[in-house]
């Protein structure tokens, strides 16, 4: 009687978690959430962000790296070799150097968004339970072809987190996969790490 009683108890406490877990708003309407906020912000700092370019850093460190598996991201980078190689101090490195590498990526990118309007697609079907998700966007430009935008993000507690882009079919993480896994085979972690710290050390343009 008292075995039956803890092993419900056991599963009335591991729902009740689970239930608690679940991120509480939609992906989609957090990744809306978070653009109308970061383009908001890019228009109020206009004119600092042109004198200093390097500004546009924080605001991406501030607004969106908190909505972002940074650690999943590397991990994938680094493939699995490379990851398993690597010692936890190596790893821990490798993943603030990559988080750097994507911010002054996403930094590049974001410093010529001007006259763009982003729109987000509602994902179909219940996403209760479920721990993976993709939200489809479009970039619609005035005389320009639309650009299709993938995001997949997974729960993490009580918030969805993006662990990887895919623009126009092309996986963002696969990308920098097929760059840095080589790389860590051939030339070691800690040459890696040390060549994105140079690069990361160079000025926004």
């Amino acid at each position: 009687m008292l075995k039956n009683f803890k092993l419900i108890a056991f599963f009335f406490l591991l729902t009740l978690q689970s239930l608690q877990a679940f991120p509480s708003e939609r992906p989609e309407k957090m990744l809306e959430r978070v653009t109308d906020q970061m383009l908001s912000t890019l228009k109020t700092h206009n004119r600092e962000l042109k004198k200093n370019p390097q500004g546009v850093v924080e605001i991406i460190d501030k607004i969106l790296v908190p909505h972002v598996d940074e650690t999943a991201m590397a991990r994938w980078v680094a493939g699995r070799n490379g990851w398993q190689k690597a010692t936890p101090s190596q790893r821990a490195l490798f993943t603030n150097e990559f988080r750097d590498l994507l911010i002054r990526t996403y930094a590049s990118t974001l410093m010529q968004f001007d006259n763009q309007r982003v729109e987000y697609f509602p994902i179909r079907g219940s996403i209760e339970g479920k721990q993976r998700v993709q939200v489809a966007s479009v970039i619609r430009e005035p005389g320009k072809e639309q650009i299709k935008v993938t995001y997949r993000l997974i729960a993490k507690s009580d918030a969805w987190k993006v662990y990887d882009i895919s623009i126009e079919g092309v996986s963002l993480l696969k990308g920098f996969q097929s760059q840095f896994s080589q790389e860590i085979e051939r030339s070691g972690m800690d040459s890696v790490i040390q060549r994105m710290k140079e690069h990361n050390k160079k000025p926004i343009k």
